[in-house]
């Protein structure tokens, strides 16, 4: 690269990061990844949102970089985090099929490269289906690698009392108390994730915090309580709020639960500037996916399609030593312009953005490291359910364009900087676009590397019926 080119690449580096020159990647002394199910980013008040629901993560938001377009690699928790700790695609790892199938032991993740480099590794986890599997599958699934795994939950869902969750609060305490173990042992390099259950449905949030986002009745019609866990044109059966049909009261709940995981990340946030493992520490804050809040006729459900509001995440990053002046800036200047950057990003980004951050060995991934930013285009894939069936979805993205794909039906083309809801399709008026995405896309299959076949290894019949029954099955039996 010529002297000018060289230039050229730092200009627009700086201009994406709204954040001065671009700085050398520092090490990190620990990566703490921090997710939270079931949550849009348009519910964050750094998003744009209106109403006060994340004033901690705004504040930490203006003290890191926060992506403005970011995407998981799936609508569905266990295939989205598998593709985020490590850098590939569902169906490069063998999960495309949804929470049923446990990522195989030959695929190497986030906390087996951490850990064979002497690192400490631990994980708390809050939902359901992240539970470790039993000792008959062996090492597979998200827990490869973590040497603590923390998947006690003992409260029983609403509607679902036979599956059991871990709330906000008692989340946070697990969290703390295995890194204030980290802390006592002189242990101050590891890698930490936390996985925050809240505000996955039913929206059950305390009722203090439910009266405080509680709005007057609009004149939205009531809708019908479904009779399956689907949630296509009405309310999801696991969903169900006694005999609460307005849509408005669903969506204000939904809105207090984001503020109640909001308190409680705030809380773990607070204690790691406590410890002064703030400026040598990666802290990522993300999304498994988002949740549908009557877009495209599809109410308080994900794992049903692949549309922006399933799939679309909220991504603030901490990089390690970011400049004290940087961040005094960040919090002087205002929300829309303060740490942001508008490349396109995915979750399949952090693991190579992890693995720099810790000096781990490098290992060939999907994404790329988000310590630089990347001028230029690129094809991120959303992919939902496992090839050949009925209810296999794409979703693809560049930045400008978005072709979503059901199987069996037309290709649906929308224009993100017009039309962000995806509600106009021009598929129609622009087939040369289409086409170039489909091309494209067949290039990147080609080129996929599958690390591993379509997983054989699924859950028990029992703990099948039990995914079907909480809408956790990840669209793999839904009619199509």
């Amino acid at each position: 690269m010529n002297r000018a080119a060289r230039l050229a690449l730092l200009a627009a580096t700086a201009l994406a990061c709204g954040c001065g020159e671009p700085q050398a990647p520092a090490p990190a002394r620990r990566v703490i990844l921090i997710t939270c199910d079931t949550l849009r980013a348009d519910r964050l008040g750094a998003y744009g949102y209106g109403r006060p629901t994340t004033p901690n993560l705004d504040a930490f938001a203006g003290q890191a970089v926060l992506f403005e377009l970011a995407y998981t690699s799936a609508p569905v928790t266990d295939p989205a985090l598998s593709s985020l700790m490590t850098g590939r695609l569902p169906d490069e790892i063998g999960v495309a099929g949804g929470n049923r199938l446990f990522m195989p032991a030959s695929v190497e993740t986030l906390a087996e490269l951490a850990s064979a480099a002497g690192l400490p590794t631990g994980a708390v986890v809050s939902n359901w289906v992240l539970r470790r599997p039993e000792p008959a599958y062996g090492d597979v699934g998200l827990p490869q690698g973590f040497d603590h795994y923390d998947d006690r939950m003992t409260e029983p869902e609403l509607n679902r009392d036979f599956a059991a969750e871990r709330d906000a609060p008692d989340t946070t305490d697990a969290a703390i108390a295995w890194l204030s173990a980290r802390r006592d042992r002189g242990e101050d390099r590891f890698l930490f994730w936390v996985h925050y259950q809240d505000p996955h449905g039913p929206y059950t949030p305390p009722e203090p915090i439910a009266q405080r986002f509680a709005s007057p009745p609009g004149d939205e019609p009531p809708l019908a309580l479904s009779t399956t866990v689907y949630g296509q044109g009405a309310i999801p059966s696991y969903q169900a709020l006694g005999g609460e049909r307005r849509p408005g009261v669903y969506r204000d709940r939904y809105d207090a639960e984001v503020a109640y995981i909001d308190e409680h990340v705030g809380r773990l946030l607070d204690w790691l500037r406590e410890q002064q493992w703030w400026d040598d520490s990666l802290i990522v804050f993300t999304a498994d996916h988002g949740e549908a809040l009557g877009e495209h006729d599809s109410w308080f459900c994900h794992g049903e399609n692949a549309y922006a509001e399933a799939v679309r995440v909220p991504l603030i990053v901490r990089f390690p030593r970011m400049a004290a002046a940087d961040a005094v800036a960040n919090a002087a200047t205002s929300a829309a312009t303060a740490g942001r950057r508008a490349e396109l990003v995915g979750h399949i980004d952090l693991f190579p953005t992890v693995v720099e951050a810790l000096g781990l060995p490098a290992r060939a991934a999907r994404g790329r490291s988000l310590f630089q930013s990347w001028p230029g285009s690129r094809l991120l894939v959303q992919t939902l359910s496992e090839p050949g069936r009925p209810c296999r979805w794409h979703g693809l993205t560049d930045g400008r364009w978005r072709l979503v794909t059901h199987e069996g039906s037309p290709s649906q083309l929308f224009d993100l900087a017009a039309d962000p809801r995806e509600e106009h399709d021009l598929a129609a008026a622009r087939p040369e676009i289409v086409a170039e995405m489909e091309r494209t896309f067949a290039e990147l299959l080609r080129s996929a590397e599958r690390v591993a076949p379509l997983s054989e290894r699924t859950v028990s019949p029992e703990e099948e019926a039990r995914l079907k029954s909480m809408g956790y099955a990840g669209g793999d039996d839904q009619d199509c």
